[in-house]
């Protein structure tokens, strides 16, 4: 055999590894829905998780509507600063309403946006941001795929296990401009849950996510960021 024909043998040989390796890695990341989409073959490029490539002083506002304990509704601002330290994210929450605007300094894990600690004073008012801007951490517990047709995680509800997963790329039109998106969803009862994320940004740009009964439990949008979209 010639040296030529060695050559194209060998890089030949990588790229079927490099197929295989792709394959085992989406298949221990909950494979695909649809079998076809197997033959995209994402690269580490596709990988996202709650947090990826945040930097030192990177903001994010968002406009949330939740749920409270009486069954009524709340909206707040939020804005959430990041400041880097050694281990920890410094972050800087301020949650506004009509009525009262109250700033809260906190750790998050840089693996994972997971709270240091807990605290003792204010800790109501990160649970509402625990709850809703940053419960996608629960589900990216390690970096999952922005393709279509991937499967992030499940919900069981008793019954049976609801898949959550990628299901279609959006344009959203917003106070940020044009923004590519992925759309994490799952359905409960035919309602249908959906958070909106831009492979740029370490955070979700927008989530609808209702109760059992299709009541809205929380949705919020990124309005603003001085991270740069395109």
């Amino acid at each position: 055999m010639s040296s030529k024909k060695r050559i194209i043998l060998f890089f030949g040989s990588l790229v079927i590894l490099s197929i295989i390796v792709n394959i085992a890695i989406i298949a221990s990341n909950g494979g695909f829905d649809n079998p076809d989409m197997a033959l995209q073959i994402p690269s580490t490029k596709d990988l996202w998780s709650a947090g990826i490539n945040i930097h030192d002083g990177d903001k994010f506002l968002y406009n949330l509507t939740i749920e409270n304990r009486n069954n009524h509704f709340d909206n707040y601002l939020i804005n959430i600063l990041f400041l880097d330290s050694q281990n920890y994210w410094d972050t800087e929450f301020t949650i506004s309403n009509e009525s009262k605007s109250i700033k809260i300094l906190s750790e998050l894990s840089k693996s994972n946006l997971l709270f240091k600690e807990k605290q003792l004073k204010n800790q109501q008012y990160l649970n509402i941001i625990e709850s809703s801007i940053l419960q996608i951490k629960d589900i990216t517990r390690e970096p999952k795929y922005l393709v279509i047709g991937a499967k992030w995680d499940s919900i069981d509800t008793g019954i049976t296990n609801v898949p959550i997963k990628i299901t279609a790329k959006e344009y959203l039109f917003s106070k940020l401009g044009k923004l590519e998106t992925f759309v994490l969803s799952y359905i409960i009862k035919d309602y249908n849950n959906k958070i909106w994320i831009a492979k740029n940004l370490p955070l979700p740009v927008k989530a609808e996510i209702f109760n059992v009964d299709g009541i809205l439990k929380y949705k919020y949008d990124l309005i603003s960021t001085n991270i740069k979209i395109n």
